[in-house]
């Protein structure tokens, strides 16, 4: 690169370029300093990563949001993956492209205009920076006939005053000089400056046709966006009451620049990562070769790419992304993985880059440094989870790729469902009309094989065919449906039935399309009354503004009403609602809503509210009469009482706190990466699954995370609850996020439970209602803990009056259990007392009643051992248990109707020594596979009748699918043909084995189904 700045006494560092841009317009032009936003989009579901400075101040030029200063300067993290200017394989081939990189930029919101934005501009590029004037070419708009917008010559004018000669202010049009944020909303001319790093090669005539031409020695540096329009949906054009200004400087490219290299990768934001590659991997040091250079530059591109994707993976993990949830995020890091290991030889390499990237864009951004081990922890355990999916997957995908070469684009490793799916496409692609996948098959791609929509479109892509994808997310919207529906009976009636529901929903919605916003913050207008323990809420006065009975909306017109008895569903829309509507993980309010009958105004009609839906920025309360009768009637307009159930509140409310302290308590106890994967709140419990890395929950944990949160109740601590905007959000630290949830702009609720004594701490972004203080609580305790992957946990808990009724329910067992104990001590044994201990385990493991966690796993234990050691006496008696449970299965489940048995032999902890031979000798008529668990090891057996056998379907291959989930081992009885019988070895598991269990079974129904 032409050395494109004057002499200058030594050459700035990144870190004095970055603070001479702030402090240029903080310090001398009265600018505010606005931190940078999160790479994690946090109101804006349009893009996966933050990728231009101006996202964060998105909503200010939409009008939906106050400025926070009229003049404001950062510098922005950015993230840039895939796209028409940067392709993932582009980065490390050239010295430009990132994944990562800054954007420097200034603004102005109804202040400063063109003329200050162009000065203010060149002051600092000749002043502080001292570039040379006579190196720079400036760009303005040339206006545009088809939108009816002048040329921009006020621009050109004030270009030529601060100096420039007429022969380097170019006119561009549209393409290069018109910005615009979406094909509606502000828009505006730009100018660009250019600055030209071989001014040797040519005149300035000869050099000026080279600007905006694509060549690497004449580059943008600065873009002025001059946001003065606004256009509509028609296309037209119109000016806005109040302008503009948004810079953006490649924070990268103006470092090169000012450090004469001509490539980004020369300067100071890299080449320490480069040298802590070389010393870790000791590597020939890297030399800045590119692709055309020989052999050497296949390591150079290699340095590039590890530096690169460094910082993109140390940035996004620091911002609370997460590659469960990115799968961008997960390329990039995998891609650096595998170079690290492949090229450098050193599978720790991205690990220890971490500390450097962070000494490097830490003080600029200071969450890198803060969160530096929990990067390092995420990327190992991402490294752990890739390495066994490489080791039990490499065989499997190599026997893939010879059976269909063309998958070799694929990454598989991204998706392991794909080749199963694939399959069954291959399968079934005959039937497909038109060339098109059918939007049903591509939801059983989602619901089977865990295929998400780039997948498909992938599969689709290789295949030459198009997707249904309307169809396809008609049937995602219709399976939510199903699965709330399976969930809620209505009172009085029977399950919905799913298609009437997906009518009324469609009506709901363009109901609601056509009505004014709901005032809903009557939500939170509840208060506690310490003399009765119980929430009060004010019943509400409104009037009703739309109305549907079933999916037919009732008219608006005068006259119009519902008058007859119904036992259909009334969705009604009011002017205003204290109803709780399903959101934030909480269930909604239940409750009533009194109608006042013209007729007889002293009996009025009550509706039960079933659920409550916000639709539109409408409430929806979906209704039933309580009690039909002739008289009923209600039209638009008329006033309604809105009673919102006050007991159930209060435990939805109790619940959603405990939520917050319960994540809470674990993030102070065990000090890891902790991250929340989902919630969910309801009056009966809540419950909390948690990605927690490097911990395994034990029973010990339980009960300390139980303590904590019980001393937080019992010290009285104050819910405190603050409405901020997004970007007061942005300015504070260590708050909550759910990682991938997209927040409003306007109204974000801040739940804060400080308890500095017992060093607990909760700061959530939450839209829920919640106690005013802890001891409303009154207690907790943890009902359940699954281990739902591999390094995830997924609590319920119950708290307030629940809490108290399980406590009590446990008291009473244990008072049972020791009785029963005292008289195993004692030998006064009976058949009646050996069933009742049957019988108390069983319903502990397989109905719904609910003990405190370490209270049930002790009790567990204890009849366990008792009954363990009833059966050394009665072995003969427990052999029968087998046989008794699988010919009673066999009776519930005929052939005619149950092709093949899968069953968990639940008596299999008491008769671990019987073979499983002995069920499958009882079921000869069918495929069967059975699986016993005793003593925390899992077995399984499979046998297929001999004309039931095919090449897809067989016992190995069936077996198989279930054993993937333990890493089992199978094999069949020495001989014996493995298509027809085959043993999974025993495989040690968790305490917590059920999910993993029933992952496996699920799987394994899920094959028969395919291929018997």
């Amino acid at each position: 690169m032409y050395n494109s700045a004057k002499q200058l006494q030594r050459v700035l560092t990144a870190r004095e370029i970055r603070k001479t841009f702030l402090d240029h317009f903080t310090v001398n032009h009265g600018h505010k300093f606005v931190r940078s936003s999160p790479v994690v989009p946090f109101c804006d579901p349009t893009v996966a990563f933050v990728n231009a400075g101006m996202n964060q101040f998105k909503s200010v030029f939409l009008g939906t949001a106050a400025a926070p200063h009229k003049r404001v300067a950062n510098t922005q993290k950015c993230v840039r993956v895939g796209g028409k200017h940067n392709d993932l394989s582009v980065v490390g081939t050239d010295g430009y492209h990132h994944t990562f990189f800054e954007m420097l930029g200034n603004w102005s919101f109804g202040d400063y205009f063109k003329r200050e934005a162009c000065a203010m501009a060149l002051e600092l590029l000749r002043g502080p920076y001292n570039i040379d004037p006579g190196r720079l070419y400036v760009t303005y708009f040339a206006g545009d006939k088809v939108l009816g917008i002048p040329a921009d010559l006020e621009c050109f004018e004030i270009w030529r005053s601060l100096g420039f000669p007429a022969s380097r202010i170019l006119p561009f049009g549209c393409a290069d000089n018109f910005w615009e944020m979406g094909a509606t909303g502000p828009c505006g001319p730009c100018t660009e400056i250019h600055i030209d790093h071989r001014p040797d090669l040519g005149s300035v005539e000869q050099r000026a046709k080279l600007v905006n031409a694509g060549r690497c020695d004449l580059t943008e540096l600065w873009n002025l966006v001059f946001i003065q329009y606004n256009r509509h949906a028609d296309g037209s054009i119109s000016r806005l009451p109040a302008h503009h200004v948004d810079t953006g400087m490649g924070f990268e490219r103006l470092t090169a620049v000012l450090q004469n290299k001509s490539s980004n990768y020369d300067t100071d934001l890299f080449t320490p990562l480069f040298d802590g590659i070389q010393q870790a991997a000791k590597t020939p040091a890297y030399s800045g070769s590119f692709p055309d250079a020989g052999s050497a530059a296949l390591l150079d591109t290699s340095y590039r790419i590890l530096a690169d994707h460094a910082r993109m993976v140390t940035a996004c993990l620091a911002d609370g992304m997460l590659p469960d949830q990115n799968q961008k995020l997960r390329r990039v890091l995998r891609k650096a993985l595998n170079i690290s290991e492949h090229v450098f030889g050193h599978d720790k390499l991205l690990t220890q880059l971490v500390p450097v990237v962070v000494e490097t864009l830490g003080e600029a951004y200071p969450e890198m440094a803060a969160k530096q081990q929990a990067v390092i922890d995420l990327i190992s355990h991402e490294q752990e989870v890739y390495k066994n999916l490489r080791e039990s997957s490499s065989k499997a995908f190599a026997e893939v790729l010879m059976e269909f070469p063309n998958l070799d684009d694929i990454d598989l490793m991204e998706c392991p469902g794909f080749v199963p799916a694939y399959r069954e496409f291959q399968v079934q692609r005959g039937k497909f009309p038109n060339n098109t996948i059918p939007g049903e098959f591509l939801y059983k791609l989602t619901d089977t094989y865990g295929l998400t929509e780039e997948s498909f479109l992938k599969l689709a892509e290789l295949e030459n065919m198009s997707c249904d994808l309307e169809r396809y997310r008609a049937e995602v919207s219709l399976a939510k449906i199903k699965a709330k529906s399976s969930q809620r009976e209505i009172p009085g009636g029977s399950l919905c039935d799913l298609a009437n529901e997906q009518r009324i929903a469609e009506a709901q919605a363009m109901l609601t399309k056509r009505l004014a916003p709901t005032d809903n913050s009557h939500k939170y207008a509840y208060s506690f009354d310490k003399e009765s323990n119980s929430y009060q809420i004010p019943p509400l006065k409104t009037r009703v503004v739309g109305m549907l009975l079933n999916d037919a909306e009732v008219s608006r017109t005068q006259g119009s009403r519902i008058q007859q008895p119904t036992t259909d569903f009334i969705s009604i829309v009011t002017a205003a609602s204290s109803f709780y509507y399903e959101s934030g993980g909480q269930q909604s309010d239940g409750g009533k809503i009194l109608v006042r009958s013209h007729q007889q105004p002293a009996h009025p009609h009550l509706l039960d509210v079933i659920s409550v839906k916000y639709l539109n920025d409408c409430v929806v309360h979906v209704c039933k009469l309580s009690s039909p009768t002739d008289a009923f009637q209600l039209a638009i307009g008329d006033e309604v009482e809105l009673q919102v159930d006050a007991q159930q509140r209060q435990l939805n409310t109790c619940h959603h706190t405990a939520t917050h302290l319960l994540n809470a308590a674990i993030r102070s106890l065990f000090k890891k990466v902790t991250y929340q994967v989902s919630s969910s709140v309801t009056s009966g419990q809540c419950k909390l699954e948690l990605g927690l890395l490097g911990k395994r929950i034990q029973k010990s944990d339980v009960q300390l995370i139980e303590d904590l949160i019980n001393r937080v109740i019992c010290s009285a601590t104050p819910v405190q609850v603050q409405v901020l905007s997004a970007a007061e959000v942005l300015q504070q630290n260590d708050i909550t996020m759910v990682p991938g949830e997209v927040y409003p702009e306007q109204g974000l609720r801040l739940v804060n439970v400080e308890s500095p004594e017992l060093q607990l701490s909760s700061k959530e972004l939450c839209c829920g209602t919640h106690a005013t203080n802890t001891s409303e609580l009154s207690s907790f305790c943890i009902v359940n803990l699954k281990q739902t992957n591999r390094a995830r946990f997924a609590f319920t808990a119950v708290a307030g009056q629940a809490a108290e009724n399980v406590l009590k329910t446990a008291a009473l067992l244990r008072h049972r259990v020791d009785l029963l104990e005292k008289q195993f001590r004692t030998d006064k044994l009976t058949n009646a007392t050996e069933a009742e201990l049957q019988t108390i385990r069983h319903n502990m493991l397989h109905t719904d009643i609910k003990l405190p966690y370490a209270f049930k796993m002790d009790t567990l234990e204890r009849i366990t051992e008792m009954l363990k050691r009833i059966k050394e006496s009665s072995r003969t008696t427990l052999k029968e248990f087998v046989d008794v449970e699988m010919r009673t299965l066999l009776q519930e489940k005929p052939l005619d109707t149950h092709p093949f048995i899968l069953h968990y032999i639940t008596s299999s902890a008491l008769v671990e020594e019987i073979p499983l031979q002995r069920a499958t000798k009882l079921c000869q008529d069918r495929p069967v596979l059975v699986i016993s668990v005793c003593d925390s090891v899992v077995k399984a057996r499979c046998c297929v009748p001999v004309h039931r056998i095919t090449e897809k379907f067989n016992a190995s291959a069936w077996l198989q699918s279930f054993a993937d989930t333990f890493n089992g081992q199978i094999a069949a009885p020495k001989g014996q043909n493995p298509q027809a019988v085959c043993n999974m070895k025993g495989r040690r598991v968790s305490n917590l084995f059920e999910e993993q269990l029933e992952q496996a079974m699920s799987k394994a129904h899920a094959y028969a189904k395919l291929y018997l």
